[in-house]
């Protein structure tokens, strides 16, 4: 008896097994459910504008962003679809062509931008994502009205890229920010009585440096040095000297050498960087002068309203130099702040030592702090 029941039950429990194991992977498979897989884009257009030539006139250009470099995450849980990384400011992103795709074969629909109808989505098509917008999918079988939302947010920068945004704060001043270290700077220099002289042991005794043209070009008021360390040679700084002379009224008075310190190397003097002939882009003649070392690549310039024959109001830009203080030229990528009070008796311009840039107004007591924002579809 015991012969015949036990296989008889190992044999109904195999079935009972079989079949649970039948239906969990029918469950697995059911076309009722789907959601959202993937979602890209793919090439944008974006529209920059920039200074031409004579840093005055505007102008813009159209370039592309390769939209498949954003990734989206898509957010099941919130049913929410966006990029954390922000396309570059200017992307239009008013005619934007999406791959989509959705579980099981599912039916995408997009919602309209103004009202409750739909309409299929279509790769080939053009999307406006101005404003976020709900993409549907139904099951694929379409058997019921159920289907999945999502919230679409496509994110572009809000300010300029590659350029500074700024922030107004409290409770900073200049000696609280520490400065990016621009160059060995052993030696120091000033200019005293129509002199421009050299200490090398930190202001204990001066000695007169050799200039390659008529002292009286030296610079008489807002004087600024700035050392700039030479990529090719760690032993080596860029000394620029830059002021306000007697001897020019339109431009400023500029002047480098270079500090060589490495043991036996010659001694150089000063050169006068001519503000007329082939420079086109001189820094303008302005009063209060801040310079400030930004990095290899750009020195910054900012100051009132201009002296004796220039006619620039105060704090109009900040000017820059790409060439060492050759030519000056206002760039969007370092604008001033849209609602700076331009009231101030005199603006101090820094870098700090993470590149960022401030203004300490004085006068009026903003301060004013400018993030740089990188362009990151270069």
């Amino acid at each position: 008896m015991k012969r015949t029941i036990v296989p008889f039950l190992l044999m109904a429990l195999t079935l009972i097994f079989a079949s649970c194991l039948k239906s969990e992977d029918e469950a697995t498979v059911s076309y009722n459910d789907t959601a959202i897989s993937s979602f890209s884009l793919g090439t944008l257009n974006r529209y920059v504008k920039t200074k031409a030539k004579d840093g005055v006139t505007d102008s813009t250009y159209k370039t592309t962003v390769p939209g498949g470099k954003y990734l989206f995450r898509i957010d099941h849980l919130n049913h929410k679809i966006y990029n954390p990384d922000s396309l570059p400011y200017g992307t239009d992103v008013k005619k934007v062509v999406v791959t989509v795709s959705a579980k099981n074969s599912g039916t995408m629909f997009f919602k309209s931008m103004t009202g409750d109808s739909l309409t299929i989505y279509n790769s080939s098509d053009s999307l406006d994502f101005s404003k976020p917008r709900e993409l549907r999918v139904y099951p694929f079988s379409n058997s019921n009205a159920n289907y999945r939302a999502y919230e679409v947010t496509v994110n572009v920068h809000q300010v300029p890229t590659d350029s500074v945004y700024w922030q107004k704060v409290t409770g900073v001043t200049p000696e609280t920010v520490t400065t990016v270290q621009t160059g060995i700077a052993k030696n120091q220099y000033r200019v005293d009585a129509g002199n421009l002289q050299l200490s090398t042991d930190n202001g204990s005794t001066w000695t007169n440096e050799t200039l390659d043209t008529d002292a009286s070009y030296l610079p008489n008021n807002n004087i600024n040095f700035v050392y700039k360390s030479i990529r090719t040679n760690k032993e080596t700084d860029y000394v620029l000297l830059v002021g306000t002379s007697d001897a020019d009224k339109a431009y400023a008075s500029c002047w480098f050498k270079y500090d060589e310190y490495t043991e036996g190397a010659p001694k150089s003097g000063w050169s006068y960087i001519t503000s007329g002939g082939r420079n086109l882009y001189p820094l303008p003649k302005l009063s209060n002068l801040s310079v400030a070392y930004y990095d290899d690549s750009n020195i910054l310039a900012i100051g009132g309203a201009g002296m004796d024959d220039c006619s620039k109001e105060a704090y109009d830009a900040i000017y820059v130099s790409h060439d060492n203080g050759v030519s000056w030229i206002p760039n969007d990528a370092f604008r001033l702040p849209a609602n700076l009070d331009k009231s101030a008796s005199r603006i101090i311009l820094k870098v700090d030592a993470d590149r960022n840039l401030w203004l300490f107004c004085e006068g009026t007591g903003e301060t004013w702090k400018g993030y740089f924002v990188k362009d990151d579809a270069k």
